[in-house]
Order: structure tokens, then C-alpha cells, then sequence
């Protein structure tokens, strides 16, 4: 089991930075803001409890209401003190000066593997369905707030880093508002969803149990050659994973 107790100060800072990068929001005094429904409450808690483990400061509040225009929702949220704030507030590292979040070499190039994690946690999906007998498997990491050159500077990163071959796909779904803008995400197929999850499995025993659906391929025992070993690698099983509560950081 990896411990994320054995970071250093720089580890942490470049596992903040998936945070950021995903849905977190960063402000003048160097804290991460997150913030979800209550049916998330459990990622809030999570990432308090690993706050307490890096000796992070942090304020946190759990089932607020907030009125929103589907009326009153309970929410909970957590500010998290990034441990140097050089590698987050100098423009064009994660803002740039119009305070829009960006993607530069900078992180792009630092950001380590539980910050990947974190970073699809927030926004990664998996794909799974079968129809006639024939299965389709891929992934998305949604990054349609960033412009296509950005897009291009991850791709690369993911092949550069990690020896993952990601695609860029246009996505015109949710977006039908702005008509005149091209909107882009990272495309993963199964091998390559499978190379990043091999990056990131060594964490799955601390993982919410909620979130475990991100990473569950759905193998089946078939006549291709490699079906069992690949259910027997990239498919969670839950029990396996439940582990004593005590020291599993």
C-alpha cells in the first residue's frame, strides 16, 4: 500500500495541483476551495482526512444550504492551505492575469500521479456498455474549459510523462449556449485507460468507496486469450480493497 504520509512538501504541492486543475478554486491567500452537493459529502471528508495526514491547514464545513435556482440544496466544502504558494499565485502558472485557470508547462510538467488522480476524480468518466455481445470501453478527462492548444500541451504531457496516448475529441454536448465556440476533451481507449489506471491503482485502498465506479472496467471472462487476466487486473473488487481505517494512509 503507497503512503501518502511519505510526501514531501514538494509532492504535495504538485498532487494539489490535479486538485486545482479540476474543480477546485484557488484564491489570493493560497487555499484550494472545494465545494460539492452533499451527495459528495464523502469526497469532502476524504480530502479532510488527508489534510490531516499532510499537516495541511484547512477549514471545512459540512451540509450548509444554499439556494440555488432548483431551490435549497445542502452543500459541504473545504478550504485546503496549499503548502508554498509560489507554485500556484505567479501568473500564467495556474491563472493567467485576467485570473482565468490555465494550463502551462509549469504544472503540466510537475503535476505527479495521485495529482492525475485527483484530477479525475474530479473530472474523469468511464464508459462501459455492451451491445451484441460486443463490449465498449473508453474514458473521458473533461478539459472543455481549456482551449485546444491547451488540450494539445496534456496530450503531450500524457505520452512525454507517462507513456499514455490520449486523442483530443470536440465535445458539443452541454454547450449548445455558445454555438460559435468548439469546445475539446481528452479521449482515453481501453488500453490506454488501462495504462493510467495502472498509474494510479497503488491508491485505490484509500479511495472513497463512492468513487470506485471511475475505475471499474467490467471485465468478462471470454474466449479472447487475455480475459482473465484482464479481470483479474481492472476489475475493482470492492472487497479487496476494504481495508482497516487505522494507518491505511
Amino acid at each position: 500500500m503507497y503512503k501518502l504520509k511519505n510526501f514531501s512538501d514538494k509532492q504535495i504541492n504538485y498532487s494539489l495541483m490535479g486538485l486545482i486543475l479540476g474543480d477546485g478554486k484557488l484564491n489570493k491567500h493560497g487555499s484550494v476551495y472545494i465545494k460539492h452537493e452533499n451527495k459528495q459529502k464523502f469526497y469532502v471528508e476524504w480530502l479532510e482526512s488527508i489534510c490531516k495526514v499532510w499537516n495541511l491547514k484547512y477549514t471545512v464545513r459540512y451540509s450548509f444550504i444554499e439556494k440555488t435556482s432548483f431551490g435549497e440544496k445542502l452543500y459541504s466544502s473545504i478550504y485546503i492551505r496549499v503548502k508554498d504558494k509560489r507554485h500556484f499565485l505567479i501568473n500564467n502558472r495556474i491563472f493567467n492575469i485576467e485570473n482565468k485557470k490555465i494550463i502551462s508547462k509549469y504544472v503540466i510538467n510537475r503535476i505527479n500521479d495521485f495529482g492525475l488522480l485527483l484530477w479525475f476524480l474530479d473530472d474523469g468518466n468511464l464508459h462501459v456498455s455492451k451491445k451484441n455481445n460486443k463490449s465498449k470501453r473508453f474514458a473521458y478527462l473533461n478539459t472543455q474549459s481549456f482551449s485546444y492548444e491547451e488540450n494539445l500541451l496534456i496530450k503531450k504531457t500524457f505520452y512525454n510523462r507517462f507513456n499514455i496516448e490520449v486523442s483530443i475529441h470536440k465535445d458539443d454536448s452541454g454547450f449548445k449556449k455558445h454555438k460559435n465556440k468548439i469546445y475539446y476533451r481528452i479521449y482515453f481507449n481501453a488500453n490506454n485507460f488501462r495504462k493510467f489506471y495502472d498509474i494510479v491503482k497503488k491508491y485505490f485502498n484509500i479511495l472513497p468507496e463512492g468513487f470506485l465506479y471511475k475505475f471499474d472496467l467490467k471485465y468478462e471472462i471470454n474466449r479472447m486469450k487475455n480475459s482473465s487476466y484482464l479481470v483479474e487486473n481492472y476489475n475493482i473488487q470492492k472487497n479487496s480493497l476494504m481495508v482497516e481505517k487505522s494507518g491505511q494512509y
